[in-house]
């Protein structure tokens, strides 16, 4: 599919859950800005579940679409760059985190959106973005849901080693698969080296 979603496409089942997973940001935030931290913990919870359950439906009732191959992982990104934002405020040394994780999904996005642009994309959510997620969740839930009594410096640390060591690795496969998905691409045509010259101009 080329150019902008179809208007069905926005509307099934699976992507407006995911909708409501981005809506569930601000009001994770708000809750933890008011030092509500466990109920903060909950909604992210919450989020999580949708994301269990749209991509559920999207699998079993076939509506898997190219814009909800976009818009799932962007809403995860979301809520995991709150929680980041928030945990910084319990502990300082989250900033590495926030650095690698802005870089990750920076670069992934200028990729994915170009590639989208072009009509393709990658088969969805790939083993290595699952497992980094479910990672650097559990860890951010630690930092966010317990008092600083609770989760001291050292064990933040030790989840800050172990979170940027999955974040590096799925950064690489990823960008490998695009760079597979881009030769095949230009293989087929999709992308022509006169294309290519233009925009690198």
């Amino acid at each position: 599919m080329k150019g902008r979603p179809r208007k069905q496409d926005l509307i099934n089942i699976p992507n407006v859950l995911c909708y409501i997973r981005i809506l569930l940001v601000p009001f994770f935030v708000y809750l933890f800005i008011e030092e509500y931290y466990w109920q903060s913990a909950v909604v992210v919870m919450v989020a999580a579940a949708t994301d269990v359950v749209d991509g559920w439906i999207a699998r079993h009732f076939n509506m898997v679409t190219d814009w909800g191959k976009f818009i799932d992982p962007l809403a995860d990104k979301l809520m995991q760059f709150a929680m980041l934002a928030m945990a910084i405020l319990k502990n300082p040394w989250v900033w590495i985190l926030i650095g690698l994780f802005v870089l990750k999904e920076v670069v992934m996005l200028v990729v994915g959106l170009y590639i989208y642009h072009k009509g393709d994309n990658l088969n969805g959510a790939m083993w290595c973005g699952k497992l980094c997620t479910v990672v650097l969740d559990a860890s951010l839930l630690s930092i966010i849901a317990f008092p600083p009594s609770i989760i001291v410096d050292e064990v933040v640390w030790i989840l800050i080693a172990i979170c940027s060591g999955f974040l590096i690795m799925s950064f690489v496969v990823y960008m490998n698969a695009y760079k597979k998905l881009y030769r095949e691409m230009k293989a087929d045509g999709t992308i022509s080296d006169n294309e290519i010259h233009k925009n690198n101009n």
